[in-house]
């Protein structure tokens, strides 16, 4: 019995573990800064649950929903709530342009789908890309025709976003500058 229940808990925490995030972890402050589309400090403002579909604009929200209308499973996990939307007061620029004075940064609810844990009325320094989960429909909904709305970003925890830090600041600073 005690074997059985031994071998039943090894193969859950392996069954975990295949799941889990998977990534080299951030690089350095230069090739992190280089890689991404948006470097920025700034304070968690708001965050909230929403579903995929309020990551994308409205007006592409209902096509994407006859595509999918014949794939159940896919609808549903559009439509479901695991995106955390992060509204990002910015106190510092590093890279990026036409940034208005608050952004709002995506990232997925779980640490198994490698989303970064933010707290309220925290400080950071993210790095982000505008690409977004899209992959996951990607076999029925084509994202790359500008249906993510304007002024949002991606993070996640493999990248190199982390609580703000006055040395990654001065050393993004430098890299800002060249």
């Amino acid at each position: 019995m005690r074997f059985r229940f031994g071998l039943i808990i090894i193969l859950l925490g392996l069954a975990g573990y295949s799941y889990a995030c998977k990534c080299g972890g951030p690089g350095t402050v230069k090739s992190s800064f280089e890689a991404s589309y948006v470097v920025v400090s700034g304070q968690v403002l708001s965050k909230e649950l929403v579903p995929f579909s309020q990551t994308i604009r409205p007006d592409s929200v209902s096509a994407i929903k006859e595509r999918l209308k014949d794939d159940k499973q896919n609808l549903q996990f559009f439509e479901m709530s695991y995106i955390f939307k992060i509204d990002l007061a910015i106190v510092e620029r590093y890279k990026g342009t036409d940034l208005r004075a608050t952004v709002t940064i995506y990232t997925p609810m779980h640490s198994a789908s490698c989303g970064y844990k933010f707290e309220l009325g925290k400080s950071y320094i993210v790095y982000a890309s505008k690409n977004s989960l899209g992959f996951m429909f990607r076999d029925k909904v084509d994202l790359s025709n500008g249906s993510q709305k304007e002024n949002t970003y991606w993070t996640n925890h493999c990248s190199r976003t982390t609580e703000y830090n006055s040395t990654e600041a001065e050393e993004l600073r430098l890299l800002s500058e060249k």
